[in-house]
């Protein structure tokens, strides 16, 4: 059994809103934890729960420079492992997995399951190869001109490779579609191009697959509200039974051969009350605060597994109705929405709530994050234009 108290870790990218769970996590282990932040206004630097705080690049800078540097860090022998937290982070943590884990153990999905995550359309062509409901997309194999004969308008077009909702397009009609790809000078085959599902609600799936693909956190959140409010990111959750979602999550992240923590996102078919695959998050997510609210310590699966050890499993979550808010998020959404006033629960409802970022014994992270949102809310919104 580990010896937590022991164990050295480097988290990188701490200016997310995943990080502070992450970390807290950590110290209720007892580990010495180290972030790693772009800035002295980051979120995690601001935090008093790390033992220490270190500014860096890595966070904006992925090259070769920025590796050399990671590695001058980690080759001080002051680290034990190394926990990077967001999509680019894990991605390039698990792309130079073999020279790093010369001096630390990595506390992340190894890079031959991740990639197939952090790739739209491998994800979409083994659900489609594995049953796993999804809207009629394109496969890899299948020519463009054929699938544009089969599809139902409207349609959508995604980045294989993205964050968030940038690069998403929505096509009314058959005719629109080549004259915007030419004249935004796009090649289809760097998209996931599939129908428009017409949905009422999204299912968020969270499992954790250990090594031995054992599936050991498992809860399931709805999204009750998103921003942008046609196709963003979720800003108000709550866990629910979802059983039949969860069910699929497990079965295409075992035919990805999965292992760490994943994300497994869903939409219900307004028509049929179906679940529809819409996408797979291969690293830690924004509301991962949920998952110690469930009673699970995902910091404590992922050293673990780093560690090669058995990876403690946790029953699929029954506590239904707890909420999780991005106040900074919700507050765009509610300057936005026409439906601010009819929003079930009310937006001015704090019941069963917590906040991502707000903890009575550390504050400074939540209105940290919260002024450099609204200074930074025009050049972000216009980025997310679609």
């Amino acid at each position: 059994m580990l010896d937590f108290s022991k164990i050295r870790v480097l988290v990188t990218e701490a200016g997310g809103k995943q990080s502070l769970a992450m970390v807290r996590g950590l110290k209720e282990l007892g580990c010495h934890v180290t972030v790693l932040c772009d800035n002295k206004y980051a979120t995690g630097y601001v935090s008093n729960l790390p033992d220490r705080k270190l500014i860096g690049k890595y966070i904006t800078a992925h090259d070769e420079r920025t590796l050399q540097e990671l590695i001058k860090i980690l080759s001080t022998g002051e680290y034990d492992v190394l926990m990077p937290i967001g999509e680019l982070g894990t991605n390039f943590a698990t792309e130079h997995e073999e020279e790093l884990s010369k001096y630390v153990k990595l506390a992340c999905a190894p890079r031959e399951t991740y990639i197939k995550a952090f790739n739209k359309q491998i994800t979409f062509d083994t659900a489609i190869e594995n049953g796993i409901p999804c809207p009629y997309t394109r496969h890899s194999k299948q020519n463009i001109h054929d699938f544009l004969s089969k599809c139902k308008f409207p349609i959508i077009i995604k980045p294989r490779q993205g964050l968030g909702s940038i690069g998403f397009h929505k096509f009314e009609k058959r005719e629109d579609f080549w004259p915007y790809m030419k004249e935004k000078g796009l090649d289809p085959d760097d998209y996931v191009i599939q129908e428009f599902v017409n949905f009422e609600k999204r299912i968020g799936t969270n499992l954790f697959m250990d090594q031995k693909g054992n599936i050991c956190t498992s809860y399931a959140v709805d999204v009750l509200r998103w921003f942008p409010i046609d196709a963003g990111a979720g800003v108000l959750i709550v866990t629910v039974d979802a059983h039949e979602a969860l069910k699929y999550a497990g079965e295409l992240l075992k035919a990805l051969k999965w292992k760490g923590f994943a994300n497994v996102a869903f939409m219900v078919d307004k028509e049929t009350g179906e679940p529809r695959l819409l996408e797979i998050n291969g690293r830690i997510p924004a509301s991962v605060k949920m998952a110690y609210m469930c009673g699970c310590n995902v910091s404590r699966q992922m050293l673990e597994m780093a560690y090669d050890q058995d990876v403690i499993q946790y029953p699929e979550n029954n506590r239904f109705g707890m909420y999780i808010r991005h106040l900074d998020t919700d507050i765009a959404w509610f300057l936005k929405s026409p439906n601010r006033f009819r929003t079930k629960p009310s937006w001015f409802s704090w019941k069963n709530t917590q906040e991502i970022l707000y903890s009575r014994d550390d504050k400074k992270p939540f209105y940290a994050h919260l002024l450099q949102q609204i200074f930074s809310y025009r050049k972000k919104m216009k980025k997310k234009e679609h």
